[in-house]
């Protein structure tokens, strides 16, 4: 499953796509935990999935899944993920 960084994050990573081998139908919150536990610079913004759940946009396929169940969406294999840092200010 391919998971691809957009947005200033991007820049400041290494690679800004990832490779995470998870089971067919897995739930996004599983895929995303793993994710924090093998990649560091991951880990340095995020430590758990729900921080990043609150302070990014997930797209699962150009879809928010904050429409499709959060981080109990079922991945299947093929989907593309997309994490995009929420920006703030003023």
């Amino acid at each position: 499953m391919s998971i691809r960084f957009r947005g200033p994050i991007a820049g400041k990573m290494r690679e800004p796509v990832f490779q995470i081998v998870a089971e067919d139908g897995a739930p996004l919150g599983i895929v995303l935990q793993i994710l924090i536990e093998q990649e560091e610079s991951v880990r340095e913004v995020w430590d758990n999935r729900e921080r990043m759940d609150r302070e990014a946009l997930i797209l699962r396929n150009e879809v928010d899944v904050g429409l499709t169940g959060g981080l109990e969406t079922i991945l299947e294999d093929g989907d593309d993920l997309a994490i995009l840092p929420l920006v703030h200010g003023g």
